[in-house]
């Protein structure tokens, strides 16, 4: 099972996220306070408006269009994977278009566990998206599942995702 610290002001973001884990039948925990000293699998920093001590994960996630607003320092633990809409982030899109999908681009290899490289590569991605917290979440959740093999047979076979209800 793995452990999932989620850290985001908007609720919503975490709602698409955990539909989407399931969608991938993803065996998983999360958390959402930072009071406990805890290491996790995966941290994911979405937003965040107060500061939080350190983020303590194997593998931690950025989203480098909402932390560069923050005024606030964070201490982070592990391998970062930044994400967003900025061409120099570990994950980005190209292509987006709301209504029928994005392309989904992996920049930079990750190293899994330190014995499973997942290779830079771009995905076509088919999925109408409500607002911006959804591309968010697909985001992070698509990483996520290649780096824990989920979701890889949908995605390269079909080039389809579900649209969320």
């Amino acid at each position: 099972m793995q452990s999932i610290e989620i850290i985001e002001t908007n609720a919503q973001f975490k709602k698409y996220l955990v539909e989407l884990f399931d969608l991938m039948n993803l065996d998983y925990s999360t958390f959402t306070d930072n009071d406990v000293s805890r290491r996790v699998n995966y941290v994911v920093l979405n937003s965040i408006n107060e500061r939080y001590k350190v983020l303590d994960g194997d593998y931690c996630f950025i989203n480098m269009d909402l932390i560069s607003k923050m005024k606030n320092n964070v201490d982070i633990s592990g391998c970062i994977i930044t994400y967003g809409l900025g061409s120099k982030n570990t994950v980005t899109i190209s292509s987006l278009d709301y209504s029928s999908g994005f392309v989904y681009c992996l920049q930079r290899d990750i190293i899994y566990e330190g014995k499973r490289v997942i290779e830079a590569q771009e995905i076509p991605v088919n999925m109408a998206l409500k607002d911006i917290d959804e591309l968010y979440a697909a985001v992070v959740a698509i990483t996520i599942g290649l780096m824990e093999d989920k979701c890889i047979y949908d995605l390269i076979k079909n080039k389809t995702f579900m649209t969320l209800s």
